[in-house]
């Protein structure tokens, strides 16, 4: 999947394979084998391609999370979680009002 990525990247942006490899400071060919699959990138340059490309580590490797279903809601964490803001644990009172906020932000 890195490979179509770099490669889908690279067209999009309608940039040669060798301005990419001067820029990453590496010879043209070492750049055309991690687009063509030849060779993997060790995690420092995939770190450099992906500050280059302006993508994450996770968008240039295609990875996903297993299971997000597993993660806790917000909105009920807010009103029933046990938690603190300012040193103290918010009132019910507070508790809704700051997950009525929460919910405009993210409609």
């Amino acid at each position: 999947m890195l490979t179509k990525r770099l490669r889908a990247l690279r067209e999009d942006s309608d940039i040669k394979q060798k301005e990419i490899a001067e820029a990453l400071q590496i010879k043209p060919n070492t750049y055309n084998r991690y687009e063509c699959g030849v060779n993997e990138p060790d995690i420092a340059m995939l770190i450099k391609l992906a500050d280059y490309f302006e993508v994450s580590l996770d968008y240039l490797l295609a990875h996903e999370p297993k299971n997000t279903n597993n993660l806790p809601d917000l909105s009920h964490f807010l009103l029933s979680g046990d938690y603190q803001l300012f040193g103290r644990t918010p009132t019910d009172d507070e508790r809704q009002k700051l997950a009525a906020v929460v919910k405009l932000f993210f409609s």
